[in-house]
């Protein structure tokens, strides 16, 4: 049996926090090392946790023990429940459409790759119902490289195939060159959709396969991915 692999970045493709991430991860790095200030100039759109956490480290002249690392990652979730109590996350027009009838489909497997450690990602995809679509993942604490992450997560699905199964296609959607970068690492198609903070023009000079404005059109997405839209 033939399946299609399809991996999605969380931030700025699926749903957006309204910057409950930036807050989150400034006051773990407060609470953990006292450099809470350092998160306001971090560039967050397509970076991973861990890369963050070691620019920041470098910054004061760190390198970050296992404990280190360990404790802030633990940290993590709590201070991002803390900033999404007022306000859940934003989903993106059409993604609950999409995710439904991809959920839906047999032979279709969906999968993470974001930059969001593991308990994160689920904190931010249960506060506001999407958590139920995806089967497994590769995490923002396990690489710092985004391109390793989607091998680790290509490396997942496979292992997951049972007897006889394959994958027929591989595709990565995310709203970064980073995610583009990715999924061209990985062999799959990059779909980038320009709901995050880059236009389409950039998406389409970092190689993307395809460039969408958003994820509404679920037809035409099925086409691209080569399902029945039926």
């Amino acid at each position: 049996m033939s399946l299609t692999l399809i991996l999605f970045d969380i931030d700025g493709t699926l749903l957006d926090t309204s910057g409950a991430g930036r807050r989150s991860f400034g006051l773990a790095l407060e609470q953990a090392f006292g450099w809470g200030e350092d998160a306001r100039s971090l560039t967050f759109a397509g970076a991973t946790d861990l890369d963050l956490l070691e620019r920041i480290a470098q910054r004061h002249g760190r390198t970050l023990g296992p404990a280190e690392v360990n404790d802030f990652f633990a940290r993590l979730p709590d201070t991002l429940r803390t900033a999404l109590a007022t306000e859940p996350p934003h989903v993106y027009p059409g993604v609950r459409a999409l995710l439904e009838t991809l959920s839906s489909r047999p032979g279709v497997c969906l999968g993470l790759v974001t930059g969001n450690i593991e308990s994160c990602a689920w904190v931010k995809l249960e506060a506001c119902g999407l958590h139920g679509h995806f089967s497994l993942g590769a995490y923002g604490h396990e690489h710092a490289d985004r391109r390793l992450i989607a091998r680790l997560a290509r490396q997942r699905a496979e292992q997951a195939l049972e007897a006889g199964q394959t994958f027929r296609a591989s595709f990565l959607m995310g709203d970064t060159p980073s995610d583009v970068a990715a999924a061209l690492a990985i062999g799959a198609t990059a779909i980038a959709v320009a709901t995050g903070g880059f236009e389409e023009a950039r998406l389409r000079e970092a190689g993307a396969h395809h460039v969408l404005a958003t994820l509404q059109d679920t037809a035409g997405l099925l086409a691209l991915l080569g399902l029945d839209p039926g």
